[in-house]
């Protein structure tokens, strides 16, 4: 079985788009507002050299709120794909839940086992590609990523600022995360450390 890094998309893999309303933020709806954060080519690098597979595990309710389109959605993960090709760095899975239960588009208006915080993503992560969830790690920047991962007995790293409402030690229903830092790098290098140590995740 192989070992895993999940990594959410927003916020984690990439920087959160201004939306009209003041301090708040939404998701890339277009390649042109795709943008790497920084340091996030060299860990996903990383990631791969350290043998590790690499999974995307999204909730991406643009196209049930009518935000954009599924062809729309399809161009910002190329977009992805080739700007963290540009470090040498791939995704092994990239795995979106597309439902939300206020869709304005009926056929995604449903209460799903994949929307995050339920961890159905990393489920058919794990089966696709023959995971161990227990010597896996999940990296989110929300609490709802965090349990996601704990409820399939991931490790668990925390990315983000409190200044920017992610991040930090929060805590919803009893779930912590393993490890808080603050960027994709420095959760790699959790990561990383956690293999020297033990010789493998526990």
């Amino acid at each position: 079985m192989h070992k895993a890094v999940f990594l959410d998309r927003d916020g984690t893999i990439n920087a959160m788009v201004d939306t009209p309303s003041p301090g708040l933020v939404d998701t890339p709806a277009t390649p042109e507002e795709f943008h790497l954060l920084p340091g996030v080519g060299e860990a996903v690098r990383t990631i791969n050299e350290a043998g590790w597979l690499t999974v995307v595990v999204s909730n991406q309710p643009g196209i049930a709120k009518g935000r954009f389109t599924p062809s729309e959605l399809e161009a910002v993960t190329r977009k992805m794909h080739d700007e963290l090709a540009r470090f040498g760095a791939r995704l092994d899975a990239v795995l979106y839940c597309l439902h939300h239960p206020q869709a304005v588009r009926e056929e995604f208006r449903v209460v799903c086992a994949c929307r995050k915080p339920k961890p159905g993503l990393l489920l058919q992560g794990a089966r696709a590609l023959d995971i161990e969830l227990a010597h896996s790690y999940l990296v989110g920047d929300r609490i709802s990523d965090i349990e996601a991962g704990a409820a399939v007995g991931c490790r668990t790293v925390l990315v983000g600022t409190p200044e920017r409402g992610t991040g930090g030690t929060g805590t919803k229903g009893g779930v912590v995360p393993d490890h808080s830092v603050s960027t994709l790098r420095e959760a790699v290098n959790v990561i990383l450390r956690g293999r020297q140590t033990h010789g493998h995740l526990s």
